[in-house]
């Protein structure tokens, strides 16, 4: 088992500013994602070293608070941090946020170590309701260009590949003038799905087929 404040970087996870032991960055990114979409505030630990704390970080937080100038900290070796499972956060509103919500996925101050600091937050995976599920991830936004029927595809592509023809070199005068009428013709196609695209809509409407997207997107490339 790997020692307070040296474990290895296989054994953690990332966290938006930080990083964790693997559980508790599943569990902290669970509420951050539960609390974020109830309230709009999004947790995070006050800087990357206020979450995992390698043992030379806390030797340094450890020499300011017995000099007198720093916060109080933990002798290195023995902080929460330096297990991975202990956050720091910057704001009153974030710490009540977490107290508010955070029990249920195993982080609350009434069971966290340091009871002086409102800051500190420990891990609790025996008080987490949510163990074992997958972070929320934020879903990936399709690209309007795979709305895009096959015809329209081969048009856009044209049109794209010839623009760039003419932008490497220098402008459409500096290309032979097949590419500037394979980019026109490419247009015209394009605006002539548009208008058919428009009158299907006002047939059956603008949400069967993806019509909105594939002709807003039309429209900018044309534009373009």
């Amino acid at each position: 088992m790997a020692s307070n404040g040296n474990i290895p970087s296989s054994q953690l996870a990332s966290i938006p500013g930080g990083r964790l032991q693997k559980g508790a960055a599943a569990s902290w990114l669970r509420m951050r994602s539960h609390i974020g979409k109830k309230t709009g505030v999004w947790i995070c630990p006050t800087s990357s070293r206020t979450a995992y704390r390698t043992y030379g970080e806390q030797q340094y937080f450890w020499n300011l608070y017995r000099s007198g100038r720093g916060a109080l900290a933990a002798r290195p070796g023995t902080s929460n941090h330096g297990f991975g499972v202990a956050v720091d956060v910057p704001t009153t509103t974030m710490a009540q946020l977490i107290n508010r919500h955070g029990a249920e996925f195993g982080w609350q101050k009434r069971w966290s170590d340091a009871p002086s600091e409102w800051w500190h937050f420990k891990y609790a995976p025996s008080y987490d309701r949510h163990k074992g599920e997958s972070p929320a991830a934020k879903p990936r936004k399709k690209h309007p260009y795979h709305s895009l029927t096959a015809q329209e595809k081969k048009w856009r592509n044209t049109l794209i590949r010839e623009r760039k023809i003419a932008k490497r070199n220098g402008g459409w005068n500096k290309v032979g003038a097949d590419h500037l009428s394979m980019a026109n013709r490419s247009k015209q196609k394009l605006r002539a799905q548009m208008r058919a695209i428009q009158k299907a809509a006002k047939q059956s409407g603008w949400d069967k087929a993806n019509r909105r997207t594939r002709y807003n997107y039309m429209r900018k490339l044309v534009n373009g």
